[in-house]
């Protein structure tokens, strides 16, 4: 009786170790996944938050994110916000952070491609606004969401106007003018102006386009066949052109916090002074409305007219060549004062039939489009971050070069699992996590 009692507890003592090992493995397991789950979920909090410490007057600006680049920042960065947010897991299952590694190689600041899908979000957001602006469909709906802020601000506005105007006293003898003055040479250095404004306090050998040896464009054929060959005519150019004529300063729409006064000049041809570029846009100007100008007049009946009894006078010259002669003769002259009226703010129809009361396909603007089109992506990125970063460095006084940031980042994170099996050790209870974060 005893013997069989002695088989009994051993019999159950397997049945209760197997059992008990059984409910290890099933725990283990679902320690693994929740284990897993954590150090992922943990991960893309991380990384969120380490996107959020992006260069805030980048952003301010023109709209778009780039943190620093430098690993001995991001990795520490990361490794916090990991180590806090584990901190709020089950102490029974929570992971130990082992290692962490960034890598931003894909996503570095000079990398034209990943600037390009947030210059196009950008763009389609502003042909969007321009849609329901066109529309009335805008103003409708910033009536309706902004009522009682409309109406303080027109209160607000009233009662700055019925203030009394300030004593003299507390003015250290100075009038408005001459404080406004000593503000305005406070707040914006001297550029060199006195030539045109210049990249004069921009270091040169940082500029985007000095390291990815983009340079100055020569001519408006070379932009339609560079962008051809390399681009062709695509919808992300029409995105960023639209992008680039929003946010930069031009001929007609210059501005005092830009270390260059026609910004969109520059991005056209490169070159490193207001005048240069001023110079560069009128001869392009000339050359697209010269050349449809005398389309236009070598499809007019009643010129042709007047070209061939001119011509008669010369006799030595062959007739439809000087008809030519003085088709291009009056088209130049035509094209003179249409860049003049450009200019000077006027409407100019890019195209015959598209008429000025639609009030677009005309402007300044319109023909900055037109030719930043021309551009190949690379270039006319490469150019836009320069002025990205000669504002942001030169202007606001931040420490900020493309180079030194990035769009995103790679993250590589091991952890060390809680075992609840003894005899699991070493590689076995690692594991890691690799995700991708990138601005979008």
């Amino acid at each position: 009786m005893k013997k069989n009692s002695g088989f009994s507890s051993i019999y159950v003592l397997l049945c209760l170790s197997s059992l008990v090992l059984f409910l290890l493995c099933v725990c283990e397991l679902c320690s693994g996944y929740a284990a897993g789950s954590i150090c992922e979920n943990v991960c893309l909090v991380a990384g969120k938050s380490v996107l959020s410490e992006y260069q805030p007057d980048l952003q301010r600006r023109y709209g778009v994110f780039a943190v620093t680049a430098f690993p001995q920042k991001l990795e520490p960065l990361n490794a916090f916000y990991i180590r806090q947010n584990l901190n709020g897991t089950s102490l029974l299952i929570r992971p130990k952070l082992r290692e962490c590694t960034v890598s931003c190689e894909e996503t570095q600041g000079l990398d034209v491609e990943s600037l390009a899908d947030q210059i196009d979000t950008l763009g389609l957001m502003m042909l969007g606004k321009d849609a329901l602006d066109e529309t009335g469909a805008l103003r409708l709906l910033k009536e309706l969401l902004d009522p009682l802020e409309n109406r303080e601000d027109k209160e607000a506005a009233k009662q700055v106007k019925d203030l009394p105007p300030p004593s003299p006293e507390g003015q250290s003898g100075k009038s408005p003018a001459e404080l406004m003055r000593e503000y305005d040479d406070a707040m914006h250095p001297d550029l060199g102006e006195h030539e045109g404004r210049s990249l004069v306090s921009a270091h040169k050998e940082q500029l985007p386009t000095r390291l990815l040896d983009v340079r100055p464009s020569s001519s408006l054929l070379k932009y339609a066949a560079s962008a051809l060959l390399q681009d062709g005519l695509s919808v992300g150019a029409l995105l960023q052109s639209r992008y680039v004529v929003s946010v930069c300063s031009d001929l007609l729409h210059q501005r005092d916090d830009t270390v260059l006064g026609l910004e969109t000049e520059y991005v056209l041809f490169g070159r490193d002074s207001d005048r240069e570029n001023e110079a560069e846009m009128k001869d392009a100007l000339f050359k697209i409305r010269m050349a449809v100008d005398l389309a236009r007049n070598l499809r007019n009946e009643t010129k042709l007219s007047t070209y061939a009894a001119a011509a008669a006078a010369f006799p030595a010259v062959p007739q439809p060549l000087a008809v030519l002669i003085l088709a291009a003769i009056d088209a130049a002259v035509q094209a003179e004062g249409e860049v003049q009226t450009l200019c000077g703010g006027g409407f100019v129809a890019i195209a015959p039939g598209s008429g000025e009361q639609q009030g677009r396909f005309g402007t300044y603007r319109d023909y900055a489009m037109l030719l930043l089109l021309l551009l190949p992506q690379q270039t006319r990125l490469a150019r836009l971050m320069d002025m990205m970063q000669a504002d942001v460095a030169y202007m606001d006084g931040a420490s900020f070069a493309f180079r030194d940031y990035c769009y995103g980042f790679v993250l590589h994170a091991e952890f060390e699992k809680k075992s609840f099996l003894p005899v699991l050790s070493g590689p076995l209870r690692h594991g890691t996590v690799e995700q991708a974060h990138v601005y979008r």
